[in-house]
């Protein structure tokens, strides 16, 4: 019987620089900040509003009856809601191992051996989507202020019998699972204002109207994974049992370039094309993220 050594971190991340976690203080702290952040940012308008009703007319007392107004037009609510579905292209870079190192073993000792899928596969191949919601609030029409969250989880799992040197059938089964759960604060800049909420008529009109946006983003994320591999000519002669898992609280900015194409009056299409930097597992969570959502403001 050919026993193999034991090499459980070399294949996934023995190569990896290991740096430390953001302790639980700064984490709790940048939370905090993006909380009080998105509070006075949203009481500014509110404040605005009620110094402005304090304000009095010369020439007119107080106590003389009010002259009778136009009706005041319908104000428009503010507050929106933005579901969104994000592709993203992280590097996975300690996933190359599994390239470089695992296949390769495996190929050897059975040539018809094909390579296991892991989330880098996935991520290929354009089918990594994260669900996205916002809640936000209009500034002004050169500007808008959200909170976003999401959660997304997978797991790719490959199993093969294949015919080995030793003309033995060998038995692999590879598991791989990766998790992350973020919420973070937003500010779009619209530098030629917002599109204007009214209805439109015809596709033309609606793309006239569009207006570029810059995003940027912070985002605060809980990341973990589990990997899994077995490889044996029969059950009891397994020569490779190994099980790897590993968390991390991850700290991002993103900064994008999108547009808002408006629908109607309540909706708009809202697209944006951007890159994440992480302050720690950058060989992992950096990499390229495409948006598309529907942006619905309130009545």
């Amino acid at each position: 019987m050919m026993r193999v050594a034991r090499t459980d971190p070399v294949f996934i991340t023995s190569s990896m620089p290991a740096i430390a976690t953001p302790p639980f203080r700064v984490r709790f702290f940048l939370l905090l900040l993006m909380g009080c952040s998105w509070a006075a940012l949203c009481c500014l308008p509110a404040r605005a509003e009620e110094s402005a009703k304090k304000l009095t007319v010369p020439g007119i007392d107080a106590a003389d009856p009010a002259p009778e107004l136009a009706p005041e037009p319908e104000h428009e609510s503010p507050w929106f809601v933005l579901p969104a579905m994000i592709n993203v292209h992280p590097k996975l870079e300690s996933e190359k191992l599994i390239e470089e190192l695992f296949n390769p073993a495996m190929r050897l000792l059975a040539p018809g051996f094909r390579d296991v899928r892991t989330i880098a596969s996935l991520r290929d191949e354009y089918i990594l989507w994260t669900p996205d919601l916002a809640i936000g609030r209009v500034m002004s029409r050169h500007w808008a202020a959200y909170i976003h969250l999401g959660y997304s989880a997978g797991k790719v799992r490959t199993k093969s019998q294949d015919t080995s040197m030793f003309l033995m059938p060998l038995h692999t089964d590879f598991e791989i699972y990766r998790s992350a759960a973020y919420i973070g604060l937003c500010a779009d800049i619209f530098p030629w204002g917002m599109p204007e909420r009214r209805q439109y008529h015809g596709l033309w009109d609606r793309l006239r109207h569009t207006k570029p946006l810059i995003g940027l983003r912070v985002t605060e994320t809980y990341a973990s994974y589990k990997a899994k591999a077995k490889c044996g000519f029969t059950d009891f002669t397994r020569f490779l049992n190994l099980e790897l898992s590993d968390r991390w609280w991850v700290t991002t900015f993103n900064a994008n370039l999108g547009a808002d194409i408006p629908l109607n009056k309540q909706n708009a299409l809202a697209l944006n094309a951007g890159y994440n930097v992480a302050c720690t597992q950058g060989f992992d969570f950096d990499g390229a993220a495409f948006t598309v959502g529907w942006k619905h403001y309130f009545k």
